[in-house]
């Protein structure tokens, strides 16, 4: 009897055990704000350290079309004139008839097909996180915006109860920037025991964009370690209050400092620290730049605006922000350049706004970085844009140094009116440093040589140009 009951309780143990486990390691899904019930066919799940999401589930939540062959064990997911196909067992799928490459291959489970988390989202123009805390992947139904730095901006996501939303934030030669949505009126002061900076921004708080994009925390808090300035050690910043709505900017010091801060006609501000024993100014002032040549480096895109996705599934705001940020830590070897770039991180800028930093700044040059795309993968090579004459000299230099180390096509230097280039008034130029719809170019410029070699180029053209 005793052996008769030790073999009931250990056959209980084998069923129950598998549904425990399942249950710790299946991940929730979560679609703009809502649980999705994964109660019907197979959950998602972790696979290695790749997520695996039931496409039919997150599909139906959104309205996609899909469609189902046993035969061939494949499945077409349909919106519009988007079109994704996908093959159990095999790591490769295609997006509108380009090949792109899965980090897992789709697999089935009770009649669902599972595809890669990386794969939702570049193949169906979701946003996505994951945390690992709560082993939660949150889709984001807003779409990218795919195309060239034309004259429009995306439409604004309406801001939530009236408060202004804070997109974007970065510090570079003890300048502070924050970029927001709305009007804002700073409150500026200082505080001893030890020596920070407080900038507070009422009836404020942070975009989803700025959560997803560069936020350390899910409440959007984190910092930012500074290490090109004598006064400033760390930038942090978390919501300072719920009722009032208040963000919160804390600039951690070296030394006593006094802060002039200034906005933008587009919702930019700046935030200039000098190093002094005064009490910091609590009104506008105009920045100071220490008698420093001002370079503004502008990587294209960031956020919801991808830019364009290459043949592998890469995205240009990427490329751009790489090479933007290796262009910045080159010429700050330059003392006397102060650098700024646009955006440190996935940071969603509009047009306006760019040229707003960079008229703020009072800029001396303006370098806005791309990758260009076209329908076809036959078109390649290097193209220098501007806009307006005082640029030209700018555009050639540039030029001149960025296509022999790339190697690639001369498709030369060229005039457009785009926005970043027309409205600016010091010398602006964009550069177009390959085609990501081209394999040769695009296999170039995913590698770390290529971008290193860009970013020395775009450096020796910018000194050339101002003479130093």
């Amino acid at each position: 009897m005793k052996k008769w009951s030790a073999a009931v309780v250990f056959l209980l143990f084998l069923c129950l055990f598998p549904v425990m486990a399942h249950a710790d390691t299946t991940p929730s899904i979560v679609l703009d704000g809502v649980t999705i019930n994964q109660q019907t066919g197979a959950p998602a799940e972790n696979i290695g350290k790749t997520v695996m999401v039931p496409i039919r589930i997150v599909s139906e939540n959104l309205g996609y079309k899909v469609k189902w062959e046993k035969e061939t064990q494949s499945v077409q997911v349909q919106k519009g004139n988007s079109m994704i196909q996908m093959t159990a067992g095999k790591d490769a799928a295609t997006v509108n008839g380009n090949v792109v490459n899965l980090d897992s291959p789709p697999l089935i489970k009770q009649g669902t097909t599972l595809v890669p988390l990386r794969f939702v989202g570049e193949g169906m123009g979701l946003r996505v996180g994951w945390d690992n805390g709560t082993k939660t992947v949150s889709l984001f139904s807003i779409p990218p915006v795919v195309g060239t730095e034309g004259d429009s901006d995306p439409v604004e996501t309406p801001v939530p109860d009236g408060l202004t939303e804070l997109q974007g934030i970065s510090f570079s030669g003890d300048r502070l920037i924050v970029v927001t949505n709305g009007n804002i009126s700073p409150k500026v002061s200082r505080i001893s025991g030890p020596d920070r900076i407080i900038v507070d921004l009422p009836a404020a708080t942070f975009s989803q964009e700025f959560i997803q994009g560069q936020a350390s925390n899910p409440d959007g808090s984190g910092q930012i370690l500074v290490t090109d300035s004598s006064i400033v050690s760390k930038v942090r910043y978390a919501m300072f209050s719920k009722s009032p709505s208040t963000v919160r900017v804390v600039l951690d010091l070296n030394q006593t400092a006094t802060a002039k801060w200034s906005v933008g006609d587009n919702n930019v501000l700046l935030v200039d620290l000098t190093a002094t024993s005064g009490e910091p100014t609590s009104q506008p002032a105009a920045p100071t730049n220490d008698g420093k040549t001002i370079v503004v480096i502008d990587p294209g895109h960031g956020g919801r605006q991808s830019g364009a996705v290459s043949l592998s599934g890469a995205y240009e705001k990427d490329f751009n922000l790489a090479v933007g940020l290796k262009v910045q830590a080159v010429l700050q070897q330059y003392p006397n350049i102060q650098t700024v770039i646009t955006r440190q991180d996935d940071t969603e800028l509009s047009l306006k706004q760019r040229v707003d930093i960079a008229e703020l700044n009072q800029a001396d040059v303006f370098v806005s970085i791309h990758g260009n795309k076209f329908t076809t993968p036959v078109p390649n090579g290097i193209e220098t844009l501007y806009s307006r004459k005082e640029s030209k000299t700018l555009a050639d230099t540039l030029h001149k140094y960025v296509l022999p180390v790339t190697g690639l096509k001369d498709r030369g230097v060229k005039t457009a009116s785009l926005h970043v280039t027309r409205e600016t008034t010091m010398p602006a130029v964009l550069l177009e440093l390959g085609f990501l719809s081209n394999p040769t170019d695009e296999a170039l410029m995913l590698t770390e040589d290529y971008q290193n070699k860009c970013a020395q180029a775009i450096v020796d053209g910018i000194v050339e140009f101002l003479g130093l």
